[in-house]
């Protein structure tokens, strides 16, 4: 029917025009677009004729339906930083034994004394590694079996039994990843090839006999990232060894890399790194050392890097960092000295304000941040509709 003066909407599928003139009219027409057809439809009629009016509606022009609210609430994945950037540096002597433990925040570059979470074994020639929440630290002098647990959220620390270390040895190294730690070699002055293998999840311990180091040794050195771990040099007494074995994480073994030994023989010295690099700084071969070697992994090969030498000549030190810098504190003759290393640019520099609450060697050091370990994790999150 021909009329002016109407007016119009509608939806995606349909739409309606209603009333108009001459007349005044009610009657409402419905075209379906699909079919381009209209037709009229009575039960829509105006409630009274009129025309010049207006229309609207929530779906003409493409408007969209809002979500259904949610009945029940929902989560999803989401990442979340996790663990903590301070190292923590335990044990040792001064010249006599302690249980001592500082922490180093990295961010500032200081250094306190934590006595909430000092050692209950004491520590003395000690080893140390962990995972994002907490630090392990295996054996002391004379030879042990204790295993020490630092929680970092809390910065306290327990003995833990069920984790000690399958025989008794002193002056290991220890490096992991996220879900183990593996404490190889050993003695004092027997040399020992042993490796342990911690698993965080239960706090236990196991031999792990296919990780044996190929060559028994103690006062030597471990680094490594998420997948390997690199143990290097030790010996005293004689003979000194430049020896680099890699540790295979995922199936427990270990070999010999010829190609990444030490650029000198020493003994008594410390290793850290991040995911690409190990740095192996001090030591004593016929007098102390300040050299640092650096392995790269990805060629399984090692230098000497002279621009980040140690400032001072120490053996008997400690050293642990994060993703960007690595931390060498102590060590003998005994001193409190905190040196810091920058891995991009291969540069050492003495740092007072991290220097340690008490001048110490023979200790070791842990962080959540060291060997590549995550600083991010996936969380459950809610969800808002």
């Amino acid at each position: 029917m021909a009329r002016y003066a109407l007016a119009a909407t509608g939806n995606s599928t349909h739409g309606y025009f209603g009333g108009g003139g001459p007349g005044p009219k009610s009657i409402m027409d419905k075209v379906t677009y699909a079919s381009d057809t209209t037709a009229a439809v009575p039960g829509a009629n105006l409630t009274a004729a009129r025309y010049a009016l207006a229309a609207s509606s929530s779906r003409a022009n493409a408007l969209t339906q809002p979500p259904t609210p949610t009945p029940t609430s929902q989560t999803a994945i989401t990442t979340v930083p996790i663990g903590y950037d301070t190292g923590y540096f335990g044990g040792g002597r001064t010249p006599s034994n302690t249980s001592l433990m500082d922490k180093v925040t990295y961010v500032s570059d200081t250094t306190v004394a934590v006595p909430s979470a000092n050692l209950p074994s004491g520590g003395y020639g000690s080893a140390a590694t962990g995972n994002t929440e907490a630090g392990y630290f295996g054996d002391d002098y004379p030879a042990t079996t204790s295993m020490d647990k630092v929680t970092y959220s809390s910065d306290t620390t327990i003995a833990i039994p069920s984790a000690n270390l399958t025989f008794a040895r002193s002056f290991l190294a220890a490096t992991g990843n996220s879900t183990s730690g593996y404490f190889g070699g050993g003695g004092y002055p027997t040399r020992y090839s042993v490796m342990d293998k911690v698993t965080y999840a239960s706090d236990t311990t196991a031999r792990a006999p296919g990780a044996d180091l190929t060559i028994g040794r103690h006062t030597l050195a471990a680094t490594g990232n998420s997948t390997h771990g690199y143990f290097g040099g030790g010996g005293y007494p004689s003979p000194l060894f430049s020896v680099m074995e890699k540790t295979t994480y995922s199936s427990d073994t270990t070999a010999a890399i010829p190609s990444a030994n030490l650029s000198v023989n020493r003994d008594r010295f410390a290793a850290t790194g991040n995911s690409t690099h190990g740095y192996f700084g001090g030591g004593f071969p016929n007098g102390r050392l300040s050299s640092m070697d650096k392995v790269t992994y990805a060629s399984d090969t090692t230098a000497a890097v002279p621009g980040a030498n140690l400032s001072s000549e120490r053996s008997n030190l400690a050293a642990t960092g994060n993703s960007t810098h690595g931390y060498f504190g102590g060590g003998n003759p005994i001193t409190a000295l905190m040196d810091k290393v920058t891995y991009s640019s291969d540069t050492t520099a003495a740092v007072p304000g991290a220097n340690l609450s008490v001048a110490r060697s023979n200790f070791a050091a842990s962080s959540s941040r060291a060997n590549a370990l995550p600083t991010t994790g996936l969380v459950p999150a809610p969800v808002i509709v």
